[in-house]
C-alpha cells in the first residue's frame, strides 16, 4: 500500500491461511470535508455522494484487486449475500473466489471478517447489537462453513465496553444468551449498563468452533483518533474493514 491515505490504514497480524488479506482504513485522507473530515466511505452520512464515491474508487486503487469492492447498502439486519450479487441491501458479503475483497463500513458496531482456515473463503460482516441478537453471525458460520470447517473470525475496531452505556432494550435484547450476564456491567445511571458487544459476539461464535481474534480497538476512546465513532460525534463517516483472498 504505497498511497498515502493507503499508508495510514491497518494491517491486522490476523492471517489465518496465507491467501487471506485484511485491512481496515482510518479516517485520514482528504476527500472529505467536516464533519466527515478525512475519508469517509459511508453514503448513508449526509456526506456528498461523488466525494464518497471518489474515496471508494481509491479504496480499489490501494488494494490493486482485479475487482473492485462489494459496497453493501447495510441495514442492521442478518441477511448475508455472495459477492456480485444484484441485492446488496444486506449486512455480510462471502466469496469464494480470490481478488474480490468484501467489506463493511463501520462508526462503532462491530465489523466481523471470517476467513475459512484452508483459505478457500472469506466474509465481511457488520454487526450491531440487533445484528448479533438476530443472529448474522451464526448465519456467517453457516453460509461459509456448511460443513463444520475450520473457520477464523477477528473482530475489528468498534465500541468498547468502557463506552459504550446502554439500555433496558439492548440489555433485555442481549442477556437472554447464555453466559451473556458477564458482557454487562452495571452503570452508575439507573437501568443503564456497559455492554461489551465484541464479548458477546466472541460468546455466539467460540460454542461454533470458530476460532475468535479480538483487535481489542475502541472507535470511542483510540489513542490516536482514527476511527469514526457516531456514538461520539453524531453526524460523521464510515471507515471500512476489507477482506479478501489473494490471486
Amino acid at each position: 500500500m504505497s498511497s498515502k491515505v493507503g499508508d495510514s490504514w491497518l494491517v491486522p497480524t490476523w492471517q489465518p491461511h496465507p491467501k487471506v488479506r485484511v485491512c481496515v482504513t482510518t479516517n485520514r485522507g482528504e476527500f472529505s470535508p467536516a464533519p466527515w473530515g478525512g475519508f469517509n466511505l459511508g453514503l448513508n452520512t449526509g456526506d456528498d455522494k461523488l466525494r464518497v464515491a471518489r474515496a471508494r474508487q481509491h479504496v480499489w486503487e490501494v488494494l490493486g484487486t482485479h475487482t473492485a469492492p462489494f459496497w453493501l447498502e447495510q441495514v442492521h439486519g442478518k441477511t448475508l449475500v455472495e459477492f456480485g450479487s444484484s441485492h446488496w441491501r444486506a449486512d455480510g458479503v462471502w466469496t469464494r473466489n480470490t481478488s474480490e475483497p468484501c467489506v463493511v463500513l463501520t462508526a462503532d458496531c462491530l465489523p466481523v471478517l471470517f476467513a475459512r482456515c484452508d483459505g478457500s473463503a472469506v466474509a465481511a460482516v457488520h454487526a450491531g447489537w440487533r445484528g448479533v441478537q438476530q443472529g448474522i453471525l451464526v448465519e456467517a458460520v453457516k453460509q461459509l462453513a456448511p460443513n463444520g470447517e475450520a473457520l477464523a473470525a477477528w473482530i475489528g475496531p468498534a465500541i468498547s465496553a468502557a463506552q459504550y452505556q446502554v439500555g433496558v432494550e439492548v440489555h433485555d435484547g442481549l442477556s437472554a444468551m447464555p453466559g451473556a450476564e458477564q458482557y454487562f456491567l452495571p452503570d452508575p445511571e439507573p437501568q443503564r449498563w456497559r455492554c461489551d458487544l465484541a464479548g458477546l459476539a466472541a460468546l455466539q461464535l467460540k460454542p461454533l468452533g470458530v476460532q475468535v481474534t479480538r483487535s481489542e480497538l475502541c472507535t470511542v476512546a483510540d489513542p490516536q483518533q482514527r476511527f469514526y465513532s457516531y456514538r461520539k460525534h453524531g453526524q460523521t463517516g464510515r471507515f471500512a474493514s476489507l477482506i479478501w483472498l489473494a490471486e
